[in-house]
């Protein structure tokens, strides 16, 4: 029988947990978490991506397997961090155990990501692909420093959120391109082009996000947590005169166990956000990446049919 793609990855995890000598529980949780933050039901995106980026260079999946499960393991790590520490969609199963316990789940993906590309067989490719993968942990953390820095700054420049956007979630993209091309045997510079596709496809996808979570009240808590998302740091450098007024009164009357930031409030967010164009400007932005990312496609020098898949991505 010839296994489905997803069926392949899911099969090699499995194997990865089982040798790895991890407790039935912890095991389990990470089965669980697999996929669980998908808005779209789409199975593993990250392993998807670098497969992709492998194939557009003219290798293969089975190629790209150890470093797709890699960066799928690292993204999920990445996510677990990112909640405990935004302290978000408390809905998903690593928000549904202790803290401490999701931090080590955390820690033991990351350890975990290693281990699937100890599978790659060349150990020139071995090396650039640890290289990528710890240059790219280094640069996300200190991208999630700088956003939780910010949180306690009163004013943070547009230039300085894209500068983090870059480094937290710019970076991960960026890799799992990276990844896939040294797997594809593609040249350092067609890697690199490669990542640079990544990084502004990660900063084109994160844009939207602060866009559609910005007024989610229900599920994030970026705006009640001061996090410096796009909108957020837009209406800060736009807004002026008594609007500008009310904007500073919204982000403080929220105080952890206060409940001060009600149904009132929150029209009165949506409604600012709704005249001062923050869809508008943040369309604009995103489109300004997509179209850097298709540029660094169409001058990639590969046949335009490898390329099909992530023109289509992009959109």
């Amino acid at each position: 029988m010839i296994l489905q793609p997803d069926q392949v990855i899911d099969a090699e995890i499995v194997r990865i947990l089982r040798s790895s000598g991890l407790c039935l529980e912890m095991g389990r949780i990470i089965q669980a978490s697999l996929n669980a933050d998908s808005p779209t039901g789409e199975l593993f995106r990250w392993a998807h991506l670098t497969s992709m980026c492998c194939e557009c260079i003219g290798g293969d999946t089975e190629t790209a397997l150890p470093g797709a499960i890699s960066m799928e393991l690292f993204a999920l790590a990445a996510d677990i961090f990112d909640d405990i520490q935004d302290k978000d969609h408390d809905d998903l199963p690593w928000r549904q155990i202790p803290e401490a316990n999701a931090i080590n789940l955390a820690n033991c993906l990351l350890m975990l990501s290693f281990e699937a590309i100890a599978a790659i067989p060349d150990d020139r490719i071995y090396r650039e692909v640890c290289t990528a993968l710890q240059r790219m942990g280094t640069t996300a953390s200190n991208g999630q420093f700088l956003e939780f820095l910010y949180t306690d700054s009163q004013r943070v420049s547009l230039e300085q959120y894209f500068d983090m956007v870059r480094q937290k979630s710019g970076s991960i993209t960026a890799c799992a391109c990276k990844i896939g091309a040294i797997l594809g045997n593609a040249t350092e510079t067609l890697a690199e082009s490669m990542a640079k596709f990544g990084l502004n496809f990660g900063i084109m996808n994160q844009i939207r996000n602060d866009l559609n979570d910005f007024l989610d009240f229900e599920k994030k808590k970026d705006f009640v947590s001061n996090k410096k998302t796009l909108p957020y740091v837009y209406l800060c450098h736009t807004l002026k005169g008594e609007t500008a007024g009310q904007f500073k009164r919204l982000t403080q009357c929220y105080t952890g166990e206060s409940q001060a930031f009600r149904d009132k409030e929150k029209h009165l967010l949506k409604q600012i956000a709704t005249e001062e164009g923050v869809a508008q400007y943040c369309s604009v932005m995103f489109e300004i990446y997509r179209q850097k990312a298709r540029e660094i496609l169409e001058t990639i020098p590969v046949p335009e049919k490898q390329k099909e898949k992530m023109i289509n991505l992009v959109g």
